[in-house]
C-alpha cells in the first residue's frame, strides 16, 4: 500500500506551492522540531498591496535566544501586529470578490492569546488546509521523538521511517543534494514536486505576482473555487 509522505517547515498561511504538495501527499509531516529560519517564509509571507505590489507581514516573536531554540519552542509577542495584519487585509484586500467569508475564516486566530509561535503557525496552516478542501493527515515532527541535530538526510529518513513512508515527496530544490539511491536502498521512492497550476487572477492586477501567500488567491476566489487552482478540480 503507498504512503507518500512530504516534510515541510511550518509557514505562515503557505503559498500554494507548499500547499500543493501537502495536497499530493498522504501524510504531511509538520517540520516544527528544526530552528526558525530568518529569511524563510515561516512566521511571515508576502501579500500584495493595492498598488499591485508585493508587502511582507512578519508575525513578531520573542527573540531572546531564538537561535539555539527549535520553532515549537519559540513564544509570540501577543502586541501591535495582529491589528497591523488585520488593518493590511481590510485596507488592501476589502474590495476583493471573496473578502467577507475568507476574513471570518481569518479573524479568530488574531483575537485569540498564544503563548508559543508555533500554535498560531499550525493554527494558519489548518484554516489555509480547510479554505482549499485539503484533508490530508498532518502529524509534527515535535511528536516523533526523533533527534533534530541529526545531519539532513539522516534526520528525513528518521521521520519518514517513523510514519512507514513508501514513496517521498520532495520539492525540487532538494535535486542538488539528495541521492535517490540513498531512499531506495531503504525502500523508499523518492518522486520531485511537479506544480501544474496555472496564474490566476489577482484582483486589477496586471502584472501576476508569483509566490504570495494562498490567502490572495482566497480573496480573489472564495471557498468554493481556491482548490480548483491546485489542479483544474
Amino acid at each position: 500500500m503507498s504512503n507518500i509522505v512530504s516534510i515541510h517547515q511550518p509557514s505562515y498561511f503557505p503559498w500554494l506551492g507548499l500547499l500543493d504538495k501537502i495536497n499530493k501527499s498522504d501524510i504531511y509531516i509538520y517540520m516544527d522540531n528544526v530552528q526558525l529560519a530568518d529569511r524563510a517564509y515561516q512566521h511571515r509571507n508576502i501579500f500584495l498591496s493595492n498598488q499591485g505590489r508585493e508587502h511582507l507581514l512578519t508575525i513578531s516573536i520573542d527573540k531572546k535566544g531564538y537561535r539555539h531554540k527549535s520553532i515549537s519552542e519559540i513564544f509570540i509577542k501577543n502586541g501591535d501586529w495582529r491589528r497591523k495584519h488585520l488593518s493590511f487585509f481590510e485596507s488592501n484586500y476589502k474590495k476583493h470578490p471573496y473578502f467577507d467569508e475568507i476574513y471570518e475564516k481569518i479573524q479568530p486566530i488574531y483575537q485569540k492569546e498564544y503563548e508559543y509561535l508555533n500554535d498560531f503557525l499550525f493554527d494558519s496552516m489548518q484554516i489555509s488546509l480547510d479554505i482549499f478542501k485539503i484533508d490530508t493527515k498532518i502529524i509534527k515532527a515535535s511528536t516523533l521523538d526523533i533527534d533534530s541535530s541529526l545531519k539532513k538526510e539522516d534526520l528525513i529518513f528518521g521521520l519518514l521511517d517513523k510514519v512507514g513512508a513508501t514513496t517521498y515527496l520532495s520539492g525540487v530544490g532538494a535535486k542538488s543534494y539528495q541521492d535517490e539511491k540513498h531512499f531506495l536502498d531503504r525502500g523508499i521512492e523518492l518522486v520531485y514536486q511537479e506544480m501544474s497550476f496555472l496564474d490566476y487572477n489577482q484582483y486589477k492586477n496586471r502584472n501576476f505576482i508569483k509566490g504570495l501567500s494562498s490567502l490572495d488567491v482566497a480573496f480573489n476566489y472564495g471557498l468554493d473555487d481556491s482548490r480548483a487552482i491546485l489542479g483544474g478540480e
